[in-house]
């Protein structure tokens, strides 16, 4: 997958950046292709990265027996990976083969101390995301009862 400001533009998290905080981003972002079965993330493990959907489906599931899919461009494996206390609330395994755009959390966090102004920008977009999955969540659990 090529990379380039445009593909990126394209992505919720980072559609409210100027092109000259993209040009920051871009070095950190990697992309990765993924296999079905793989695990991204593992429930109770120090977070180590954060993933972007670009292509797959992937379940997403608790320990308590929650799970929910993800499968729309733009969605986040992760999350926990900017958020304190930097631990995985969550498992993730691909259930498809797919695409991903990967954030290792020391180069973001690299980044973030780097420009405070392009970090708050990031954490807040990403706080937005977190609040709707987790009323998804919550609507789902009500539902199931």
């Amino acid at each position: 997958m090529h990379l380039d400001l445009q593909n990126i533009q394209e992505i919720d998290i980072f559609k409210d950046l100027s092109t000259e905080e993209l040009d920051k981003v871009l070095p950190i972002i990697h992309p990765v292709k993924i296999f079905e079965g793989e695990r991204l993330i593992r429930e109770g493990d120090t977070s180590q990265m954060l993933y972007i959907i670009i292509s797959g489906n992937y379940m997403i599931h608790f320990k308590d027996g929650r799970a929910f899919t993800l499968n729309q461009k733009g969605e986040m494996i992760g999350w926990s990976t900017i958020a304190n206390p930097f631990t995985y609330h969550e498992s993730a395994v691909a259930l498809t083969d797919g695409e991903a755009l990967t954030i290792p959390i020391e180069e973001f966090l690299d980044l973030m101390q780097g420009d405070s102004d392009l970090g708050s920008k990031i954490t807040k977009k990403v706080t937005e995301i977190v609040r709707q999955r987790k009323a998804f969540i919550e609507d789902k659990i009500e539902n199931q009862e």
